[in-house]
């Protein structure tokens, strides 16, 4: 049975946050299994309205289930945001902030011995917590505070152990800013790759979001690291408007001009990169004509994934000095860029068809069908068997919006 119930929300950081607090114990993310369960721990994130929504929810499903509230253990960014509206929910919970959640081990240690050996294919690793940044808008900056950055010689240790003893394909740095990794430790990003792309074994690696003010700095070397095997061609840079009024507006130290240098810049010597980023719509200053900037430079870049979000207004934020947008606005400016993103991605997808790859399997997808990723970290779905890990050959027969279709080759 198990012992363990698991939920998490947020980023990939938080997902491994959460996967170093339960280590090789038993755990289910089924909630058919949760009255089995001795603990149940919830993972939470602070950064959307929306998402704190779902979280308080999820409490009142608990409720309703009648699940005692001494198995509950709640951790994790809200906690440090708000934890006054997590108690108002489930005041009789166990809490932990993001500093305290080694705490918790000492708790679910107890449960017994319930560990697994699971050799996995992705393994993510966080390279740095808190960033250099103070945007207006963000609330994580209360969990997460200023930049550590992880010492490079730790970083390699984990990788190669996940590499060599773990059987990983796919290694995913993460942090919340990767751009400015090390600058608090007179290290930068480049020096970081340079060191894992020498870590003997067949993987992969993919760099996680990086801010438009540091990689500006670090950009020319940058690109030449990417050009090797080892990484995949993806640049996730968030642009949140295309308004350099706006930008300024929500503290961010770059301007759209910026982001443009360096887009051409890695598409200059890597014609084949995708590019993902991240978008608010909504911020209390965005005017009709800010929002037309912001939609001209989606459809300039044509990124390949959007992470598309209705600001929010959080507690303590430095926006909170601005009269917050209506929800209508809100909602038709995102469905705007929706269906702009649906439309050309499904076009640029469609160029893909007739052409040959080479693809890592990295999941089961729906359908229990295999899913796997290509040198530039596009998905690709398959209907034959295969191998979490394996690498084949495929060839794509058809596109849609959020990913490809393949055949083994």
């Amino acid at each position: 049975m198990s012992k363990l119930f698991v939920k998490t929300y947020g980023c990939t950081l938080n997902k491994k946050d959460t996967e170093n607090v339960v280590k090789e114990h038993y755990f289910t993310e089924d909630f058919a299994e949760i009255k089995k369960s001795d603990y149940i721990l919830i993972n939470t994130c602070g950064v959307k309205e929306q998402t704190q929504t779902k979280i308080l929810n999820f409490l009142k499903k608990l409720k309703e289930n009648k699940i005692p509230q001494e198995k509950i253990i709640i951790f994790g960014c809200l906690v440090d945001i708000d934890k006054e509206a997590l108690v108002k929910e489930m005041p009789d919970a166990k809490y932990f902030k993001v500093s305290e959640k080694e705490k918790i081990e000492v708790i679910i240690n107890n449960v017994g011995n319930n560990k697994k050996n699971l050799k996995k294919n992705t393994d993510t690793i966080i390279i740095s917590n808190g960033c250099l940044g103070n945007c207006y808008y963000c609330a994580v900056k209360f969990a997460r505070g200023r930049l550590e950055s992880k010492p490079i010689e730790k970083i390699i240790k984990e990788i190669e152990y996940s590499v060599n003893e773990e059987n990983s394909k796919e290694i995913l740095l993460t942090s919340q800013d990767n751009g400015c990794y090390g600058f608090d430790i007179n290290e930068n990003l480049n020096t970081l790759l340079k060191r894992i792309i020498e870590i003997k074994g067949d993987f992969k690696i993919r760099v996680g979001m990086a801010n438009p003010q540091h990689l500006k700095i670090i950009i020319d070397d940058l690109i030449k690291i990417y050009k090797n095997e080892k990484i995949y061609k993806f640049l996730h840079i968030p642009i949140q408007s295309g308004s350099n009024k706006v930008l300024k507006e929500m503290n961010r130290y770059y301007t759209i001009e910026d982001v443009y240098t360096i887009i051409d810049k890695f598409k200059k010597e890597i014609p084949e990169i995708s590019i993902g980023t991240d978008i608010i719509v909504g911020y209390p200053t965005e005017t009709e004509e800010d929002f037309k900037e912001t939609i001209k430079v989606i459809k300039k870049i044509k990124p390949n994934f959007i992470n598309l979000s209705r600001f929010g207004m959080r507690k303590n934020i430095e926006a909170e000095k601005y009269k917050d947008l209506i929800s209508r606005t809100k909602k038709e400016r995102s469905r705007e860029i929706t269906k702009i993103f649906e439309k050309y991605i499904l076009e640029k997808n469609k160029l893909e068809i007739g052409k040959e790859k080479e693809i890592i399997i990295t999941e089961i997808g729906k359908n229990n069908k295999f899913v796997g990723k290509t040198n530039n970290y596009l998905s690709v779905v398959i209907d034959e068997n295969a191998k979490i890990g394996q690498k084949l050959k495929v060839k794509i027969i058809d596109a849609d919006k959020y990913y490809l279709k393949g055949k083994i080759l």
